[in-house]
């Protein structure tokens, strides 16, 4: 599949793992810079609704292709700092 953002959202895939399968590590650094920008690269913004599906589909490549090491939230606390405190 070419690394193309509308074409895993245009065809709905059949199960998770083909969804995985679908995306492409530039479509995944498409995706996170997407959340972090909140926006396309064409510089439409995006709605609640595709932020909450695009980081779905982010934690999901993550768990599936990525070493533990290198996903999002590694290594940050268990807890938040309120909570170490008390």
């Amino acid at each position: 599949m070419e690394d193309d953002l509308s074409a895993p959202v245009l065809s709905r895939p059949e199960s998770l793992a083909e969804l995985i399968d679908n995306i492409s590590p530039t479509i995944y650094d498409s995706l996170k810079s997407a959340i972090e920008l909140g926006k396309w690269p064409d510089g439409s913004r995006l709605s609640s609704e595709q932020v909450d599906k695009c980081m779905q589909a982010v934690i999901l490549y993550e768990a599936e292709c990525l070493p533990q090491q290198q996903r999002t939230g590694f290594g940050l606390p268990a807890r938040c700092s309120k909570q170490q405190k008390k």
